[in-house]
């Protein structure tokens, strides 16, 4: 029995004391002495001081404990750039490129792999978009209309052929953080509703979730609301001013602003002029407004003499129900004006936006 708890013994201090994965790290022309710092990203992605050490014979190395996945920045002194690797419990070899630091090689683990996948993806797409760039600038010095359009449709496939890679990236790497990182970078360009949002985050594993960035984005996609910055506009349809049915799908522009008023708001009237001025701009450019009158029961004429009287040129709806009107409702107006930006996938990418807020939002989004 004695034997036997010996050997126990023995065993429980040679793994307390059996070393962590190590990170080996090499490359040229930095001199000995030089400062390497290693940071990992925190909550909110704030780097995190982590550990220091210095160039030897061009070489340096760090050691680890053994940690769930994270991700990880080496800082050298004097050299621009950064290395981004994913920690784990494996072994990791570098290469580092002293030119470019992000061209460094990394091995070891599944998830620096698949890193590397996903920085390949994003290299592949942005060269192809700068290429088809390059072309458009060129066919518009020559006035080569036709070329210009066939470029910029080139490009709104390349983008959507981007989005539909990096969804699918996700859904196959839904166990690693590097699935995690890419869904970051989805969430920040707001081409996605916040519905999908959601249904590929809640299909990471548990460890994955844990992970600050896990969290961070966890928490953010949970504030997110029906009609929040980066949520799907909630979809309607109404009666129109001649008594048809309209859908907001059938009045979509590039960009289009739902603007909720009425003929006895006189903030929105003054309003008006500024809507006028920027949709007559950018109309032919692909922006649009609908109009959601909260205008009261038997007050039609109201309605159609204040979009007469303003010049208001574009789509209109309202039931006339005051401040039961469904679509105020449905979208939580409580005071008008009010007003929701959404771009051409109906994603809501401003609210309330006024004067040269909504002009400069509308130039952003359509460009020069």
């Amino acid at each position: 029995m004695k034997l036997f708890f010996s050997l126990s013994l023995l065993l429980l201090l040679a793994s307390c004391n059996s070393p962590g994965p190590t990170l080996e790290a090499t490359i040229d022309n930095v001199p000995d002495g030089t400062d390497v710092y290693l940071t990992h990203l925190g909550p909110q992605n704030i780097p995190i001081p982590a550990d220091t050490t210095q160039v030897q014979n061009n070489s340096f190395e760090f050691e680890f404990e053994e940690s769930n996945q994270q991700i990880n920045l080496i800082k050298i002194e004097g050299v621009n750039g950064n290395i981004i690797f994913i920690k784990d419990n494996e072994n990791i070899k570098i290469e580092a490129n002293r030119e470019n630091l992000r061209e460094s090689k990394i091995e070891g683990g599944m998830h620096n792999e698949l890193l590397n996948d996903y920085l390949d993806l994003i290299v592949n797409f942005s060269e192809r978009g700068n290429e088809l760039n390059k072309k458009r600038q060129e066919a518009l010095k020559r006035n080569d209309e036709i070329a210009v359009l066939d470029l910029e449709l080139d490009a709104e496939e390349i983008k959507e052929e981007a989005k539909q890679s990096t969804l699918e990236f996700i859904k196959e790497n839904n166990n690693s953080i590097v699935g995690m990182m890419a869904l970051s970078d989805v969430m920040n360009s707001k081409t996605v509703p916040l519905n999908k949002m959601k249904s590929l985050y809640d299909n990471f594993e548990d460890e994955v979730k844990d992970t600050p960035l896990g969290k961070m984005l966890g928490q953010n996609i949970a504030k997110i609301g029906a009609t929040d910055i980066g949520a799907e506009a909630p979809k309607f349809s109404g009666p129109t001013p001649q008594g048809n049915e309209l859908s907001l799908q059938d009045a979509m522009g590039k960009v289009t602003l739902i603007d909720f008023w009425a003929s006895w708001c006189r903030p929105c009237r003054v309003e008006n002029p500024n809507i006028v001025s920027i949709y007559n701009d950018y109309k032919d450019r692909g922006f649009t407004v609908v109009g959601i009158s909260l205008d009261k029961p038997n007050n039609k004429d109201s309605w159609i003499k204040a979009i007469e009287d303003d010049n208001l040129e574009w789509n209109h709806i309202s039931n006339l129900k005051y401040w039961q009107e469904p679509i105020a409702q449905k979208y939580g107006v409580k005071a008008i004006p009010a007003a929701f930006l959404i771009d051409e996938n109906g994603i809501i990418i401003g609210k309330d936006l006024r004067g040269n807020d909504l002009r400069e939002k509308v130039e952003e989004v359509l460009g020069n």
